[in-house]
């Protein structure tokens, strides 16, 4: 699972103090890596159960005699000043605060505590979201994110692992860990997904549905890869060119438009997010269409003088 990593190199691992995060870091000690940071967001969405989240992974960094890193965010404030939704403000500001922390220490090298089941719900959640084959291939074990001009190296070693399998390694080996009384309630979607959705799915298919989708998320990170690989120097211009743009093939121009928008900051860009930018190749015998569409995170798409480019709407 770890081996073509190297043990020595130093690595943030993001702790929530629940059992997945709590897991991976000691699935990681046993592994040998003992270069490690840990690091805790405070998303101050819980109250005191978020401060006794900290305690926490503080005591465990101090017994462990692991560095610890605490940052902490009005995340309900952040996502009514950036018109997101609280999934999304947490991610962005949870992201920030790994990227803050790994400058501090002199590395780009993150692991996260994604297992199999994650998986599963990112690529049914992307699936009903319309985003195409790059969001059915789910997330990767090994992956890159720029973050204010910081790109970090992201690892997520526990894909292959089911959160039973992790729940089990933790009662075998007398692991304590912090339940997260807000993934029992049925809110955020990700939350309606796991809670509502995939036992219905199992009810009706059994559960060799999770290795099916699973199965499909490695057929398109190839394919994604490949494709990927061809417009990417197209993708990762600040301006694109509507000429260009209108004489591609329908599939190359999402595609384009997709990674597009995720290098200019759009998060987890789907289906809506790229049709809108393609309207804006569109115009009438006078030459004249939509010239600027809003985006999530108070972000905006305008045409002017032939290209199109993302501009803030603050």
């Amino acid at each position: 699972m770890l081996a073509p990593i190297r043990r020595t190199k130093k690595f943030i691992v993001a702790v929530s103090g629940g059992a997945d995060s709590t897991a991976l870091l000691h699935l990681l000690i046993e592994a040998g890596f003992n270069n490690l940071v840990i690091a805790h967001f405070n998303h101050q969405l819980r109250g005191m159960a978020s401060q006794a989240d900290a305690a926490f992974v503080r005591r465990l960094a101090a017994k462990l005699h692991l560095p610890f890193d605490l940052g902490s965010g009005d995340v309900r404030s952040l996502a009514g000043e950036r018109k997101l939704s609280l999934e999304t403000a947490a991610r962005q500001a949870r992201y920030d605060f790994l990227s803050a922390v790994a400058q501090k220490h002199h590395t780009r090298a993150l692991f996260l505590a994604h297992h199999a089941d994650d998986q599963v719900e990112t690529c049914l959640f992307q699936f009903l979201r319309g985003s195409g084959a790059a969001g059915l291939s789910g997330m990767k074990s090994h992956s890159q994110r720029a973050i204010g001009g910081t790109t970090l190296d992201l690892h997520r070693p526990l894909l292959g692992i089911s959160k039973q399998q992790l729940l089990n390694y933790l009662e075998e080996n007398k692991i304590r860990y912090r339940e997260d009384a807000t993934n029992a309630i049925a809110e955020a979607s990700r939350n309606k997904m796991r809670l509502r959705l995939l036992p219905i799915i199992e009810e009706l298919f059994g559960s060799s549905f999770r290795s099916a989708i699973a199965r499909s998320a490695r057929i398109f990170t190839d394919e994604e890869d490949l494709l990927s690989s061809m417009t990417l120097p197209m993708a990762a211009k600040e301006e694109l060119s509507v000429k260009m743009l209108r004489e591609l093939h329908p599939a190359l121009k999402r595609r384009i438009l997709h990674s597009w928008l995720k290098n200019s900051g759009i998060i987890e860009p789907g289906f809506d997010e790229v049709e809108k930018v393609m309207s804006l190749l569109d115009h009438d015998a006078q030459g004249k269409g939509i010239s600027k569409i809003n985006l999530p995170g108070n972000l905006h798409a305008r045409r002017k003088a032939g290209v199109i480019f993302i501009e803030s709407g603050a």
